[in-house]
């Protein structure tokens, strides 16, 4: 028998709980983490376009003066022989000269000046599997016959094998930062749950099914995780126009369109997964009066 002054608020049903103080500290501290997740794949972003579309295609050029003609075709056989060297591609003097020529528009060089001044050039193709001493054997290889290697994009080489690596340390940083998120709404709702143990009693003795009391907090969580979300993504634009004069004059066209629906619903997985742990432990078994 319930008094007439009681007026119990059953939790259950598709009645969300009502957002207190303690859902929005964590929807600013989960909003600040996916920020974070998200500025982070923005410099990954940004780093991929620097680098350029030649990272999947990357080659390695050996000069040669073209008046050590007698030893070019052994220090091609010598480069050609490196592990790790796919192929081997002579460019002529003269190849060189029409590319240049095209490329200087107006330069006021005739062709038959540039292929005076012109080396002698290999481009080399790696494989997808380099060895740690790569680049190395190629330079001590261009050495012994008086080439030099081309340092700059022996550099970009190098970034680009660095941006593999960071990108399985982003993943494994939003990972962790994702469940860092998941428990910290999970104990939000786990403290409404707690707040409202009675209520959730009374429904179980009378008889509501343990989906029918899981199914506001399951839903609550989603709604934080995917507000969050959002949020973050808002607060991305500023980072975005903040440095896109910059990153334009580095060909850089940051794009924080595609992290929306990673955001969003990454958000939103989060928050669910936060909610199926607290709720965890609402008793299963059918319970009567």
């Amino acid at each position: 028998m319930i008094p007439d002054k009681i007026n119990p608020r059953l939790p259950g049903g598709f009645n969300l709980p009502p957002f207190g103080v303690h859902q929005i500290l964590a929807l600013i501290i989960v909003c600040i983490s996916l920020w974070a997740v998200g500025t982070l794949w923005l410099g990954m972003q940004a780093a991929s376009q620097w680098v350029g579309s030649w990272q999947d295609d990357i080659h390695i050029h050996v000069y040669i003066d073209g008046e050590k003609s007698d030893i070019t075709k052994s220090l091609e056989q010598e480069l050609a022989s490196i592990a790790q060297v796919s192929s081997v591609r002579r460019i002529s003097q003269e190849e060189a000269a029409r590319w240049m020529q095209e490329w200087l528009t107006g330069g006021g060089l005739e062709q038959h000046e540039l292929v005076k001044r012109l080396p002698v050039t290999f481009e080399l193709s790696l494989t997808d599997e380099k060895s740690e001493f790569l680049f190395a054997d190629i330079r001590d290889t261009a050495r012994r016959f008086g080439a030099q290697i081309n340092e700059d994009e022996v550099n970009l080489a190098q970034v680009h094998d660095l941006l593999s690596q960071v990108s399985y340390l982003a993943w494994f940083a939003s990972l962790i930062l994702a469940i860092a998120m998941a428990l910290i709404i999970s104990n939000t709702l786990r403290m409404t749950l707690l707040a409202r143990a009675d209520e959730i009693h009374l429904m179980r003795l009378l008889g509501a099914k343990e989906w029918f009391v899981r199914t506001p907090f399951i839903l609550e969580g989603m709604l934080l995780g995917a507000g969050a979300g959002v949020l973050a993504w808002l607060l991305l634009w500023p980072v975005v126009l903040g440095v896109g004069g910059w990153m334009a004059t580095m060909q850089v066209d940051l794009n924080a369109w595609v992290l929306l629906l990673p955001l969003l619903f990454g958000g939103g997985i989060v928050g669910t997964l936060g909610a199926v742990i607290a709720t965890a432990r609402v008793v299963s078994r059918e319970t009567s009066v």
